[in-house]
This record gives C-alpha cells, structure tokens and sequence, in this order.
C-alpha cells in the first residue's frame, strides 16, 4: 500500500512539472494574436511587419508608416515633408487606382484649441471631394515648454486595420517640423492632388511589394518610430483630422478592414498595377500605363463614389478651391520646401525641375 502511494506521489509530481514547463513556453502565433496583452515589444514588431502577398497588392505594405516618422524628423515643415514623401524610390508605392503610378500623397495640417496639440493629415485625393484618408500623424506635449512632442502616426483603419499605431518620443529635442506646427502661422493645406502637381514633382512607377520592401530597408534600416497598438497618453489628445474616415468606393489595392462598397467593386474588378521593373523608371512588365488619357477613359479609371461630379475635378493647372469649413485657417500656396536633395538617397542638390 505505501508503495502504491508512493508511486501515485511521483506520477502525480511529474504530470504537475510537465504542466508547469508547458504554461512557462513562449505562446504561439496563433496564441499571442489571440492574447494581445502579454505580447512584449518584440512580439508586437513581428507582428506589425507586413508580409508581401505576390498574388495580391495590399495597399497597407506599400506605403510604411515607420519610415515616413523617419521624414518627419528631417522635414521643417509640412510642405517639405510632403515633398518628401512623394520622392520617386522612396517609401510611397501607394497606387490605390491601379494605373501603374504612385498615388500623389497630399498633407493637411490641422490643430485645436489648446497649444498642446497638433496633426498632419496624409490621403490621397482625385478631385476636391474625392479623397481617401491614408494616416495621421499626431503631436503632443504634456506641457508648451517642451521644446518637441510626443509623436504618433495612426494608419487608416480600412487601410491598415483596428488600433494600428506608431509612436516615438521626441519631447526633448528641437525639431524643424515640431517648430513650424507649434508656431503662430497659418495651417498648411495642400492644394496638390492626382492631377494638379507641384513643379518639382514627375509621376513615377509603382514596383512590386517584395522590391518595394526591399529597397526601404536598405535605405532606412532602423525606423525612428516603434509599433503598438496601446501608445502612451493617447487617452489625452482630442483633435481630429478632418479627413477622418473618408474614403473611395472604387479601389484596386487590397484593404484591411474594407467597406462593403469597396469589397464589392474590387471582386468585380480583380487586377494588380502594371509594375515597373525594378531600377528602370521608363518601363514595365508588359504594356506600359499610360498617364495621357481622355476625359472618359480617365473617369472609367479613377477610384470614387458612384454619385461624384466628375467633371468637377481640377486639372494640372487649376487649383481647387478651400473647403467651406476651412474656416480661414487653410493655406492654398503651395509653399514650396528649399532644395535639401533627395532623402531617401542620401542629399544632393537637386536639379532644376526636378526632385
């Protein structure tokens, strides 16, 4: 009897070990998605890394929310970061229209009533009420006499999907851009879209994911903003972007959270962009996109909301017109930034004309 005891002791000891060992292992990817709480840093980042579907084009792994922090920090205002965001081989591969072109990502400068907060509104716009909202970019200070500001950048929900956040703390440094926001100014709206670009600006090719994540890699391999889903202080900011939720109907890129319009009319118009092949800027696979079309092959093409006035769309020389609700504070000049060179190849004067 006092063997059998025994024995049942040292089974019983063992099979609480081995259950004790398996609560201790790390969780597994299906277990860490399901219980987001206990990820760590680490985690979250795996997570966040976007991965290259070759059979579809996701429009949130082509346009990296991380890096484009990394313009923020060297840009010294809104416009200039907007020039920056749209140089050719950097990190916009955003085509949402599936021309074979980058999409023109414009940049609307928005702020409340305190001089705590300010933000930049990053979408993409085919007419003056055709716009999709792509991300914001938050600014804040615990208190006016920081010289910088806590930074987030939030991707668009279709986009991007639910809670999907960078942040980085820079409270402590001076920075050009957090100068320009925090400064006694008019708020910067960019009168630029699809069709109306500034002078130093050449529509270029979109390549495929694989490449794209490639290059931006190699040309920024430590972002300056972290990811998460629970950044710090967010329950203290109150503005809001004034492209909050507004989006396209027709759209040829994948989204995370779709609506039921845009799910629709991209089943029923499956395809991908005519991608150029990586380092040749003048060609692609198979027949080139053609940016020259007319009036109704331009219609038929561009994404928007079936009830839109199309032929209210601005051309390449006609700027629209402010918001009603703009309420004085927009600027249209285009204010362009000093030449500074390309920053995603490292500086260079530019030439005349171009980027």
């Amino acid at each position: 009897m006092r063997i059998l005891t025994i024995t049942l002791l040292i089974l019983a000891a063992g099979i609480f070990a081995a259950c004790t060992q398996q609560a201790q292992q790390p969780p597994t990817v299906a277990d860490s998605n399901a219980n987001f709480n206990a990820n760590t840093d680490a985690n979250l980042m795996a997570e966040a890394e976007p991965t290259p579907d070759l059979n579809d084009y996701w429009a949130r792994d082509n346009f990296d929310l991380a890096r484009a922090g990394t313009l923020l920090e060297r840009s010294n205002s809104p416009q200039e970061f907007e020039r920056y965001i749209n140089e050719p081989d950097g990190i916009n591969n955003l085509d949402l229209n599936g021309d074979g072109y980058a999409d023109y990502i414009s940049v609307q400068e928005f702020g409340g009533d305190n001089d705590l907060e300010r933000g930049l509104s990053l979408f993409a716009r085919y007419g003056p009420d055709l716009i999709q909202d792509i991300a914001t970019i938050f600014l804040y200070r615990d208190e006016p006499r920081y010289p910088g500001a806590r930074m987030y950048i939030r991707g668009d929900d279709r986009i991007y999907g639910d809670d999907y956040y960078y942040q980085t703390n820079w409270l402590d440094r001076t920075l050009g851009v957090v100068n320009a926001l925090f400064g006694d100014r008019d708020y910067y709206r960019s009168p630029y879209n699809y069709y109306n670009h500034p002078d130093y600006y050449e529509p270029y090719y979109v390549v495929e994911t694989p490449y794209y994540r490639d290059r931006i890699v190699e040309i920024y391999p430590q972002p300056a903003f972290v990811f998460t889903r629970r950044p710090e202080f967010w329950d203290r900011i109150k503005i809001k972007s004034p492209n909050n939720g507004l989006h396209l109907g027709q759209i040829k890129a994948r989204f995370a959270k779709p609506t039921k319009e845009q799910e629709e009319w991209y089943r029923a118009n499956p395809g991908r962009p005519a991608f150029a092949k990586p380092g040749n800027k003048g060609g692609v696979y198979g027949k080139g996109p053609d940016r020259v079309r007319d009036e109704k092959t331009s219609q038929d093409e561009n994404p928007g909301r079936g009830d839109d006035k199309r032929e209210d769309r601005p051309g390449k020389d006609v700027k629209p017109q402010a918001r009603p609700d703009d309420k004085g504070r927009g600027s249209d000049k285009p204010g362009k930034p000093a030449d500074q060179g390309n920053p995603n190849k490292g500086g260079g004067k530019p030439e005349k004309g171009k980027p």
